[in-house]
């Protein structure tokens, strides 16, 4: 009954407000809500611990995609018209709350081969995290070995998460919480995580076959141990590389069928959506976010489960009653929501789901993009991402991060170096990362936020999908490469330009 109800018969004051204040300032205002601390704007600033904010900022430069992006005036305008929607601003028709819910589930399935009764939302990859391990207790009566990957190259929350506990202080729906304790309903001896690198000490990439390895004797000792499993693919990582592969997935998933679980985390979203599709008909669990790549505010999660398996779960006992504090009534498909024993922190996630509506606005043109365009517009990003920091003092392209996940995934690490060719510490990097978003020395500038690999520090130069995208219009309207690249190539150089400035700077002091 509730789901039949439109937001303005819930809230029917809420369209007066909307008209007195302003519908983009209620807007920016709902982008920030529904997610933990690190999305609250700063009140002097208006920026979130990423920088970023919650309405365009069309006089700022950022290639941050693999941590957060400023959202760009078409998914701005996009949530805007869909919240008006909501509640009926402007003479717009409303659309009952779980109409409008199940829409953006459809849309997001219907990009990456998934019925919407099998798309669950969350407030971001952590929490999805959280919701899939709790899926696998649901189906799995025996204790189960988590399997991460490059954990350090993910979401420093999700070791915990992975382990079915409270990753903060504060979870997405406001609910306070003690971090590092176990979710109610879920018993400790239940879930053991083990983690497999991608790289050695020194931040080298390990091969493929070695990590693909490890991964299947962990999966193959922990059957003999009597647990189940969850394995995780890694389709991208913070800089760009995989693992494990998903051939030895499916090995892996054939060993003990209905007792091994594939978890493909494509948070980053960088692959092509097909290769998602793939997942789900292989019937993996695939995780996604709309706040990487696909550049809408950070705080963007979903959970793609496949059809047999959304079957499976509606004959299962209720999730752990802990989840209540991080997940909405209305993330949920109704197939998966219809069994009355499950416990929901609250009806909606409003923010959550005008935060989809942004993502979306950049995921639904990028499928139709055809493979060899998107490669050769990513292949002249690399080109000149390269051809600046080949030039940038106190920049290194460090081997061992060559290789073709550069192009693939549009991701470029730069290692940090000082008095030549000595490694910059990641509080130097980190020194950097902040100065280039000040306003003293040129606009501000967005990066990727600093990363650890062995003794070196990055910073990340990436592109996202209002890059490929807007590359893609305009040589649909017949440019040349180059000059379909020309307005990312003049904010290269400011950024490079700025970076250059500000580490003559450093070295003068």
């Amino acid at each position: 009954m509730f789901a039949a109800r439109t937001m303005a018969e819930l809230v029917p004051d809420f369209r007066d407000k909307v008209g007195a204040a302003g519908i983009d300032h209620t807007l920016s205002l709902l982008f920030a809500a529904g997610g933990d601390s690190r999305i609250w704007p700063d009140a002097s600033t208006g920026r979130n611990r990423y920088g970023t904010r919650t309405v365009p900022a069309m006089d700022e430069i950022s290639f941050a995609s693999t941590t957060a992006s400023n959202i760009s005036p078409q998914s701005f305008a996009a949530a805007g018209h869909q919240l008006k929607r909501l509640f009926g601003v402007d003479g717009t028709a409303t659309i009952a709350v779980g109409e409008w819910f199940a829409e953006i589930r459809g849309r997001i399935g219907a990009s990456i081969g998934c019925n919407e009764s099998g798309i669950v939302l969350a407030a971001s990859g952590t929490d999805v995290e959280l919701l899939a391990l709790s899926l696998m207790l649901a189906l799995s009566p025996r204790p189960i070995t988590n399997i991460l990957i490059a954990p350090e190259e993910t979401g420093s929350g999700v070791p915990r998460a992975a382990a079915g506990r409270h990753f903060l202080d504060a979870t997405a729906l406001g609910r306070a919480v003690i971090a590092g304790e176990m979710l109610a309903g879920i018993a400790a001896d239940r879930v053991e995580v083990q983690a497999v690198a991608i790289r050695d000490a020194l931040g080298q990439a390990r091969s493929a076959d070695d990590v693909d390895v490890d991964v299947t004797s962990i999966a193959k000792d922990a059957l003999k141990r009597g647990k189940d499993v969850l394995v995780h693919v890694l389709d991208t990582s913070k800089t760009g590389l995989t693992g494990v592969s998903r051939e030895a997935a499916r090995y892996i998933s054939t060993l003990a069928p209905g007792r091994v679980r594939v978890l493909v985390d494509a948070c980053q979203f960088r692959c092509n959506a097909n290769v998602l599709a793939g997942d789900i008909a292989d019937g993996f669990l695939v995780a996604v976010t709309g706040s990487k790549f696909l550049a809408g505010p950070p705080f963007a999660g979903a959970l793609a489960i496949p059809p047999a398996l959304v079957e499976e779960l509606t004959t299962k006992s209720a999730l752990a009653t802990g989840l209540s504090d991080y997940t909405a009534l209305h993330d949920w498909p109704a197939l998966l929501r219809s069994r009355g024993d499950q416990e929901f922190g609250s009806h909606f996630n409003l923010g959550l789901g005008l935060r989809w509506i942004a993502a979306l606005e950049q995921l639904e043109p990028m499928a139709g993009i055809d493979a060899i365009v998107e490669r050769r517009i990513k292949q002249a990003f690399a080109d000149h991402v390269r051809a600046r920091a080949e030039n940038l003092e106190g920049v290194l392209i460090h081997p061992h991060d060559e290789g073709d996940h550069i192009v693939d995934r549009a991701i470029f690490p730069l290692t940090m170096a000082v008095d030549g060719n000595d490694f910059a510490s990641l509080a130097q990097a980190q020194g950097i990362h902040l100065a280039l978003r000040e306003s003293d020395v040129g606009p501000v500038c967005h990066v990727g936020q600093a990363v650890n690999l062995g003794t070196r520090a990055i910073l990340r130069v990436a592109a996202s999908a209002i890059h490929i995208n807007a590359v893609s219009d305009r040589l649909g309207s017949g440019d040349t490469m180059e000059e379909a690249m020309r307005p990312i190539a003049d904010d290269l150089d400011i950024l490079f330009e700025k970076w250059a400035a500000l580490s003559q700077s450093s070295r003068g002091m």
